[in-house]
C-alpha cells in the first residue's frame, strides 16, 4: 500500500469516527486488512485526539474490541508510571496501583503524559483514575 493510500484510509477512518455512525465506522475498520488496522487506527486516533477528542474517546469507549482496549490500558499504565517516575513522582505518594487501576494524585496528573501529546493525555484520562 502506498503512503497516499494509507493517508486516504486514515482520513476515511477519521471521518467515519467523527460521524459516530457505528455501521459506517465498522465498515471502514473492517474493510482494512487485519495487519493494517493499527497502522491506520493509531494515526487516526492521534489526529482525532488533537482535533476532536470527544470522538476519539467515543471510539475507545464504545467500539474498540475489549482485548485491544485491555492491551492499550496496560500499555498506558506502564507508560504513565515510567513518565511520572522520570519526572520525580513517587509511587505510593503521588500515584498508586490498585488491582487493574492506576490512580493519580492531582499533582501527578499534569505529568502523566507530555504536554505535546494530546493522544497520550486522552488515554491517561480514559484509563486512569484521579485520586479524590
Amino acid at each position: 500500500m502506498s503512503e497516499l493510500e494509507r493517508q486516504e484510509q486514515i482520513q476515511g477512518v477519521v471521518e467515519a469516527i467523527r460521524s459516530r455512525v457505528v455501521p459506517h465506522v465498522t465498515h471502514r475498520v473492517n474493510g482494512l486488512e487485519v495487519t493494517e488496522r493499527s497502522a491506520v487506527l493509531t494515526p487516526a486516533l492521534q489526529q482525532l485526539s488533537a482535533e476532536d477528542p470527544a470522538s476519539a474517546q467515543w471510539f475507545i469507549r464504545h467500539l474498540m474490541a475489549p482485548a485491544a482496549r485491555e492491551q492499550l490500558k496496560r500499555g498506558i499504565h506502564e507508560a504513565a508510571v515510567e513518565y511520572m517516575t522520570a519526572s520525580g513522582f513517587v509511587e505510593g505518594k503521588d500515584f498508586f496501583r490498585e488491582e487493574e487501576e492506576l490512580i493519580l494524585s492531582r499533582a501527578a496528573l499534569p505529568y502523566s503524559a507530555a504536554d505535546d501529546d494530546p493522544f497520550g493525555q486522552l488515554l491517561v484520562a480514559e484509563f486512569c483514575q484521579l485520586q479524590e
